[in-house]
Formats: C-alpha cells, structure tokens, sequence
C-alpha cells in the first residue's frame, strides 16, 4: 500500500510539474533560437503557444487610456502561473492593470502605450516572446519607455528582452525590446553548475538584507553604475536599475511572485514567499522611485 501511495505521490508531483512550470531561457523557436549569449537552451512546459482570451481584447485600447497604471503582458511566450500569479499580486496591492496578450500589443499606437504608467513583461520564454512580437512593437514599446516616460519592469524572461545594444535606435530591434542600454544578459547559474533549471539562491540586497529568491534558469542582470539592487551568491547583479531617457527600468533575474508551488521543481524556500519583495519592485518601477543601489 505504502508502495502504490508513493508512486501516485510522484506521478501526481510530475502532473503539477507538466503544467506550473516555464523556465525563463528561450526554447528552440524557427525565428530566434537562442538567446545573444548562444547558452544552451533548456526549457519546460507552463509557456503559453497561443494568445489568451483577455477581457476588453475586442475593444480599442484607447478607451482605457489613461486609467490604467499597468500594462500586464501575457501573451505567447510567457508562463501562465508567472503572470496569473503576478496578477493576484497587483490586484492585492489596489493598483489597476489591464492583461494584453500579443496580438494586442503588435495593434497597439505608441500613443496608447505612453498612457500607461508601467510595463510589465514577466517571465516565460524569451525566444517565444519575441518570436509573437513584430519588430514595430518592440520599437514601439522601447520608444514609449525612452521618450514617453513609461517604467518598465521584466522579470527574468522579460529582464532578458529588456537589455541590448539598440536602445537609442527607432529603426533596429535585434533581440528583445532593448528598453534599456547595455550588453546583451548572459544567464546565471549557481555555483556555476549549467545543469541546473530551478534553485532558491540567498540574494543579498543593498540595503543589507537578505532574501532566498526563486531562480528559474534566469539572468544576471547589468552592472549598471550605482545601479545594482541586489546580488547573487558570488556577486553577480541579481536586481538592476537604471534611468533610460525619461523612463525608468527594473531587471530581476529571480522571481520574487514565485508561487509556493514552484518549490516542487527548486527545493524548499527557507524564508517562504517573497510577495513583499515583488511588491517593492512594482512600486518602485511604477512610482520611479529607485531602491537602494550598491
């Protein structure tokens, strides 16, 4: 009996697995198969193929300009627990938000995005994000940061797209929306070991504290000049921040919105969730009030 019990344990373990999970490097898409640093990919289920059937897709998004405080991304490419849980999240904090899947984002004016106060694109896939995106949106979007004002916030997959070396183009769209200048992100992985997809690493921050944070086969992010939040065991930039014209930008290599249900794939996280720091994220980014810097 106590034989049956352990393997339905591990097969419904692996059932929760199958559909909780997206790792945040890319996956081998036809258009963008790899991210710039050319890593090996390594990529699990939970990543969206399709658009999701938001509320108000029909209707023109300039009926809600200047309303809403957060563009939520959730469209293809990105992980469906990342942005749901995101979504309680922003919702606990009071603030509004409006979900806008792919299609949507590519027929959206540059006017219509600079009436948001923040972007926040989660993690996922980042191949598969860009791969849905047209390279318009992506200027479009990294135009509306710049010149427009809007913060924008990524969190791993969306750390990767946020950085590269284009950002002061209108014309190019390499690799991501490039909101924010700097070398393209290279992944991090603890103690070095590549082999790994999921830990919960001890971040420290600037301000003297310490967090273990959920990794997901993410980035480090940029050692920007006075622009460094926190860091990872060994000292790699874990949170980045930095001004980009008139808008500002946060990068998280680790997630902060993990749900408890991800631990099944990391290992336990010894301080529990870490809510509190995804909602110092977002109110900084929203609010362009930068955090402390190393």
């Amino acid at each position: 009996m106590m034989k049956k019990n352990l393997i339905l344990k591990r097969l419904l373990l692996s059932f929760a697995l199958t559909i909780t999970f997206a790792a945040c490097t890319p996956s081998t898409d036809s258009d963008i198969s790899s991210t710039p640093d050319g890593e090996t990919v390594k990529s699990l289920p939970d990543v969206i193929q399709e658009d999701p059937k938001n509320p108000n897709d029909e209707s023109t998004q300039e009926q809600n300009a200047g309303s809403v405080q957060i563009l939520l991304f959730n469209g293809i490419g990105t992980s469906l627990s990342d942005w749901k849980n995101l979504e309680v999240i922003i919702k606990s904090m009071g603030l509004t938000y409006q979900l806008v899947n792919s299609s949507v984002l590519n027929n959206m004016s540059l006017s219509t995005l600079k009436t948001y106060g923040m972007i926040l694109i989660p993690g996922g896939n980042s191949n598969t994000i860009n791969n849905a995106l047209t390279k318009s949106t992506k200027i479009r979007v990294r135009q509306a940061v710049r010149d427009g004002g809007v913060s924008y916030l990524g969190i791993c997959a969306g750390a990767f797209d946020a950085v590269g070396t284009d950002s002061l183009s209108n014309t190019t769209a390499y690799y991501g929306f490039a909101v924010a200048q700097g070398a393209y992100l290279k992944h991090w992985y603890p103690n070095g070991n590549s082999s790994l997809i999921a830990a919960v690493p001890k971040v420290s921050f600037a301000d003297g504290s310490s967090r273990y944070l959920m990794w997901y086969d993410g980035p480090s992010t940029p050692e920007w000049y006075r622009g460094v939040v926190a860091r990872y065991p060994g000292g790699k930039p874990a949170i980045s921040q930095t001004w980009t014209g008139s808008g500002f930008v946060i990068v998280s290599g680790p997630h902060p919105e993990a749900p408890p249900s991800w631990q099944w794939d990391s290992g336990k996280d010894p301080d529990g969730t870490d809510y509190d720091i995804a909602m110092k994220l977002i109110r900084a980014a929203l609010y362009r009030q930068p955090l402390p810097v190393y």
